[in-house]
């Protein structure tokens, strides 16, 4: 899939301000939103505009960046305003999503998943999908278009519920119809293989927080290195998936000398 996605307004025409910002906020969201997509194997291009220094400016600059794409659909990030409710009544304004009609070449359909995804991802009401022809983004983008109004910046209510990063993932579960998986990053950057005092041969995981000399002396089965932090990890007797594993063998304290085998860098 193929994606236009952006950010509204800029710190000229800032849009809705309250308890949120609304053009910072919708940057939070518009920058993880395309992380999300292209993770999942899918181009995306950011429209966003930072340089027109009036509404009508920023509208013109972010429909001919979105235009200078050909892609399935065009993601305009918003945040609304019209509550007024600065200290909270216990009732959230919620979001709304606008297309541009209801023809067969509208993102009808995507446009609710993602009204329903960030209306149970935030906890906040859910207004539906809107029709509103007179957008500008809406009506001079040349691929089909939504226009996304997360949540109000003037409620109370949902600023305490307010998460950017929920809210992008919602948006993109929503345009792909499918539920994203998140890949759990290891900070693991090395694996060293070593011989202990009795000849018995460990690993041991390096983690990006420890500080690890080089290898230094001669030869595969006569380097040494030396462990820069105290007590950072077990050694463990097996390998497996690319680290050390299975029954924990011991604890290095700062300043011990391996006898090296191997050092598999991971990263």
């Amino acid at each position: 899939m193929k994606v236009n996605s952006h950010g509204g307004h800029n710190k000229y025409t800032p849009g809705a301000y309250g308890s949120l910002d609304e053009w910072v906020e919708d940057r939070k969201v518009n920058s993880r939103f395309i992380k999300y997509l292209r993770a999942e194997g899918h181009t995306v291009y950011d429209c966003t505009d930072d340089k027109g220094k009036t509404e009508d400016a920023n509208l013109v600059n972010i429909v001919n960046k979105c235009n200078a794409h050909k892609v399935d659909v065009d993601v305009s990030i918003h945040l609304n305003c019209g509550r007024n409710d600065k200290k909270g009544d216990g009732d959230t304004g919620g979001v709304e999503v606008f297309i541009y009609d209801k023809s067969s070449n509208s993102p009808v359909a995507a446009a609710e998943r993602v009204a329903e995804n960030i209306s149970k991802a935030l906890g906040i009401r859910n207004r539906g999908v809107k029709v509103n022809p007179n957008l500008y983004v809406l009506r001079y983008t040349d691929a089909p278009a939504m226009l996304i109004e997360c949540c109000f910046v003037d409620d109370k209510d949902d600023a305490k519920r307010w998460d950017a990063d929920k809210c992008a993932k919602a948006i993109a579960e929503g345009i792909l119809n499918k539920k994203i998986e998140e890949k759990k990053t290891s900070n693991i950057i090395a694996v060293v293989e070593y011989l202990t005092i009795d000849n018995i041969k460990c690993y041991m995981n390096v983690y990006a927080k420890d500080k690890l000399t080089k290898c230094s002396g001669h030869g595969r089965y006569n380097q040494t290195l030396t462990i820069g932090t105290d007590g950072a990890r077990n050694c463990f007797l097996s390998y497996k998936n690319g680290q050390a594993c299975g029954k924990s063998h011991c604890k290095k304290p700062k300043g011990t000398l391996l006898h090296v085998r191997n050092v598999k860098d991971l990263k």
